[in-house]
């Protein structure tokens, strides 16, 4: 029996949604985004749920975007940003909190899932990483607007130019981090978060949330443009090689 790439449970008022490939550190990629939208869909269509919360089982929240299927064809690569975006928006334009509860690593693809949250908590030993240019490609999932938005754009420039990883104090004291936990109590912590949101009027929160979607959708047009030609370049598949092969890689400058 195939393993659903996530896990949906209703808690309270609140639906937590987990990726569920804790092998491989639960990588986002194709299967994994639909199953997601589906879910996100699911919750936004059911006027009961107040929060959403996502997050990672076996201890981390997510290695980022599965690298193994990334050798894809051109037009697929230009489809598969079109998930990208309805997923994007989903998170962002939900009409509720959406939460993110943050063990081990974040990294690429599951750092900047987690940024399009609303709240990200996490535990103490987590770690956070715009790991993308290490396979030879740009940041993506609107990690171009969302992480400005969260912590300025000299910094948000620095973790995106050079790949280097974030502790969770440091991501909590630059604003990546809105709550900070003992590690193992992020989920708990994301649930009592969500308690509290039924204590405030809904509309008023889906307001908020509403106001402004615009840079992220340009963010991700220009993603959309680029990133196929990247993950087509000779420099991504040496990226990806050197990933599998646990070495560094050799990218050509021309």
């Amino acid at each position: 029996m195939t393993v659903p790439p996530i896990n949906q449970e209703r808690i309270g008022n609140a639906v937590v949604i987990t990726l569920n490939d804790p092998d491989r550190l639960n990588p986002i990629g194709l299967n994994t985004r639909i199953h997601l939208s589906n879910a996100l869909t699911e919750a936004e269509e059911n006027a009961s749920i107040r929060a959403i919360i996502l997050t990672g089982a076996g201890g981390n929240f997510s290695s980022g975007g599965d690298i193994s299927a990334m050798d894809a064809p051109m037009r697929v690569k230009r489809t598969n940003f079109e998930h990208v975006k309805l997923l994007a928006n989903q998170i962002t334009g939900a009409s509720v909190p959406v939460i993110a509860a943050v063990e081990g690593w974040a990294a690429g693809a599951g750092m900047a899932v987690a940024m399009l949250c609303d709240t990200v908590i996490a535990g103490k030993s987590a770690r956070f990483m715009a790991a993308f240019p290490k396979i030879g490609l740009m940041p993506d999932y609107g990690l171009l607007a969302s992480l400005p938005a969260r912590i300025g754009q000299s910094r948000a420039r620095q973790l995106m130019l050079y790949a280097k990883p974030v502790d969770a104090s440091k991501a909590e004291s630059w604003g990546m981090v809105d709550e900070l936990v003992n590690d193992g109590r992020a989920l708990e912590s994301a649930l009592n978060l969500a308690k509290h949101v039924e204590t405030l009027g809904p509309e008023a929160l889906r307001a908020i949330k509403a106001f402004d979607s615009g840079r992220l959708d340009r963010a991700i047009d220009y993603e959309r443009d680029l990133q196929p030609l990247f993950l087509g370049s000779e420099n991504a598949k040496e990226g990806r090689a050197a990933f599998f092969e646990k070495r560094a890689p050799k990218f050509k400058t021309n």
